[in-house]
């Protein structure tokens, strides 16, 4: 995957409402996601399952994207920091966790990223906008 200066470059990004609203319609956000890093030819994804961010890794079945389950947010994050550092500069590191415990538990992995200057995304889960504010299991105000 290259650096996201070059993907600037090479694709057009400008933004067609009526275009956009198509393409996606029918596509929940996982979908979305998962079509949008297609695109863009990421190859791996290191993530965690959880409740808040199923969608989103349920998208990864059947997907050319590599989905690698690992034991557990912290490894996640240090994977896709690690692939990142290994690509020499080409490649951006994708992480993905849950709500909640799961956002915290990659903190170490994207401060490390972060202070080395290594490219690095993070997906994370969130409660459905109408529990935000309840008190829901995981939220996250």
């Amino acid at each position: 995957w290259k650096s996201i200066s070059a993907l600037r470059e090479a694709k057009d990004i400008h933004f067609d409402p009526e275009r956009n609203l198509r393409e996606y319609e029918g596509l929940n956000g996982g979908q979305i996601i998962e079509k949008k890093l297609r695109e863009y030819g990421v190859d791996h994804v290191f993530g965690f399952t959880g409740g808040a961010i199923l969608p989103v890794t349920d998208a990864f079945y059947g997907s050319p994207i590599k989905f690698i389950n690992n034991a557990s947010e912290q490894c996640s994050g240090h994977c896709a920091e690690g692939y990142s550092k290994a690509g020499g500069g080409m490649t951006t590191g994708i992480a993905v966790a849950t709500s909640g415990p799961g956002v915290t538990n990659l903190v170490t992995a994207l401060q490390d990223a972060l202070t080395d200057s290594v490219p690095m995304i993070a997906f994370v889960g969130q409660v459905p906008t109408a529990a935000v504010g309840t008190d829901a299991f995981q939220e996250r105000p």
